[in-house]
């Protein structure tokens, strides 16, 4: 499943690019590499303030939990939640209909196998501009925001460099963001944008396999990296 992100935008990029400001603009720094393995913050819009970024913690919770985020994590990992299960009555659908949020990224990884190793590759847009992820939202008691992002059926595209799973994040265009956050927009319809195909201008490259060691983080690891007889980038 997806477990890392990137973010190396600037914080005026954003703020620019989306027409939003930071809530708490000093809290924003750029990451090669977003762990979601470990207790880490995303930025995101959310529903409830639409104008503004906020911060949420990586790994979705119940409205009324109390104890600690790993805890929870090591009972059900909410980093990722896919689209098929909001047709269920397990208890995060509420905050897909509710608490719907556009998490913000420059990109994210993807895993291809072959001859029994295991080799990453980055994914973003071909411009190197921002994008927004699907997400949904809780606000626990104490005021602290937790997100999930949601994955659905791997694109054409993505398919090519990734044979581990068949999923991917899902991608809201631009275009269709205001609708995704918006209060009136049913489930039926978010659940329309969340499965309906996207043209998307993508790019993908494999990079240095330094990349799953969870210490690891350098500035050029998005770098193309050339392996023998692998998908080459695009």
């Amino acid at each position: 499943m997806y477990f890392k992100l990137s973010n190396i935008a600037k914080r005026e990029q954003m703020e620019g690019l989306f027409e939003v400001s930071f809530k708490h603009p000093h809290l924003y720094k750029p990451e090669v590499v977003i762990n979601g393995l470990t207790e880490t913050n995303l930025p995101i819009i959310t529903t409830m303030d639409p104008h503004q970024i906020s911060f949420a913690i990586w790994g979705l919770l119940p409205k009324d939990y109390h104890d600690d985020w790993s805890i929870f994590q090591n009972t059900c990992n909410t980093l990722n939640i896919e689209e098929s299960q909001l047709d269920s009555e397990l208890w995060f659908v509420s905050a897909f209909e509710q608490r719907r949020c556009l998490i913000l990224v420059t990109g994210f990884f993807t895993s291809y196998l072959r001859n029994g190793e295991v080799y990453p590759y980055y994914i973003g847009l071909k411009s190197e501009e921002p994008f927004f992820l699907a997400g949904i939202y809780n606000v626990l008691e104490d005021g602290f925001i937790t997100c999930s992002l949601l994955v659905g059926e791997a694109s054409s595209f993505v398919k090519r460099f990734q044979n581990v799973v068949d999923c991917m994040p899902i991608i809201i265009p631009r275009k269709q963001a205001r609708l995704w956050l918006d209060k009136g927009t049913s489930p039926d319809k978010a659940k329309q944008l969340v499965r309906e195909p996207k043209r998307l201008n993508l790019h993908a490259n494999p990079i240095a396999k330094e990349f799953f060691n969870r210490n690891i983080s350098y500035d050029s690891m998005l770098e193309p990296y050339d392996y023998p007889n692998l998908p080459p980038g695009v």
